[in-house]
């Protein structure tokens, strides 16, 4: 879509709102907003399931036989199509406005025709399953913290997120926090660092966070800060400074839709000893994982022949048992329930 600025008239009064790069103001994701839980209907997922996988392929090859101008047409009126329908990406691996607007889903994106198609994308398989995801992984992550804070009054939070885009899970792990004990982070440094090699989404994140701390917003009264960290999974010297730096701190360290999404056996191995060898004892990892090739529906594997930009990796739990097996990793917790991804923590053995 052609570069302007595009803002929201009608705010929901409860969000902060920010605005990226683009110039696209989107509402911060709060994934304990009721307009959030309402967008993800599990029970009616499993029913219409069965009936998206049979028609998947069939669906892909008709879209991909629709007329180059016809997608341009949508490209124009969608943010979630204009980068879903690119022809190439070097880095591929689903990055920047799609993966934000189907976050929010057809609730949180906004009014007004110039959002009617992504509300409507929103609406889908690939929709909910990503709201799922980031349910689940900071759901995973607040769990996991809550122990660690109650008993460590004097340590500071360290969140270190490896492609983390808008950091939407650290941010919502801390929405999580705050709804079930928000004393747990009073008088606390609170430090989200995001290790990208992208911009795009940690500027977002940025702008959220400082959304959040202005008058009202959610994070007014705490001691929160952001940092961008350049970083390539290839190269672990830094998240290795970052680990030996903060090591006194209570460290969590996440990757959704990353690191073990789209990274080898050997990278990923690399980066999990490089936490595992520079960290606090107590740290924990949590991660999303797609299921392997047998498992994952169909609809996922239909969609990349729409998507030809993106190419992740179905390493599924099997693999990722296999790439931790000769490590000191335990594979602590693994929440089920999504068609498509798998959410896991790891904890030190």
């Amino acid at each position: 879509m052609k570069s302007e600025l595009y803002l929201i008239k009608k705010k929901i009064p409860e969000l902060s709102y920010a605005i990226t790069i683009n110039g696209i103001e989107l509402a911060v994701l709060d994934i304990t907003h009721p307009l959030f839980i309402s967008s993800i209907d599990e029970a009616k997922l499993k029913k219409i399931l069965p009936k998206v996988e049979k028609t998947a392929d069939k669906n892909a090859e008709k879209f991909n036989n629709i007329p180059a101008f016809i997608k341009r047409f949508f490209a124009k009126r969608s943010f979630v199509m204009s980068e879903l329908l690119q022809e190439s990406n070097a880095d591929e691996y689903l990055t920047g406005i799609s993966t934000l607007m189907l976050k929010l889903g057809p609730n949180l994106i906004g009014k007004g025709k110039k959002r009617f198609f992504d509300r409507l994308s929103s609406r889908g398989i690939g929709g909910i399953v990503l709201r799922m995801r980031v349910r689940d992984i900071s759901k995973i992550q607040a769990d996991s913290l809550i122990p660690l804070l109650t008993k460590s009054h004097n340590r500071d939070l360290c969140f270190i997120n490896i492609a983390g885009g808008a950091a939407s899970d650290s941010i919502n792990t801390l929405f999580l926090i705050q709804q079930m004990n928000p004393s747990l982070l009073k008088n606390r440094r609170i430090e989200i660092n995001v290790l990208d090699i992208d911009r795009f989404g940690p500027t977002f994140a940025d702008r959220c966070i400082e959304a959040l701390k202005a008058s009202g917003g959610r994070f007014s009264n705490m001691d929160v800060s952001f940092n961008h960290i350049h970083y390539d999974w290839n190269n672990t010297k830094i998240l290795k400074e970052l680990l030996s730096d903060r090591k006194e701190w209570i460290q969590i360290c996440s990757s959704e839709g990353g690191l073990f999404e789209y990274c080898s056996d050997e990278v990923i191995d690399r980066n999990l000893n490089t936490i595992q060898e520079n960290s606090a004892d107590d740290i924990i990892v949590a991660g999303s994982i797609l299921h392997d090739i047998e498992t994952v529906d169909r609809g996922a594997i239909a969609a990349l022949r729409i998507s030809k930009a993106i190419k992740p990796r179905f390493l599924g739990i099997g693999g990722l048992k296999n790439v931790i097996k000769k490590s000191k990793w335990n594979l602590s917790k693994i929440i089920e329930g999504n068609p498509r991804y798998l959410i896991f923590k790891l904890e030190k053995g």
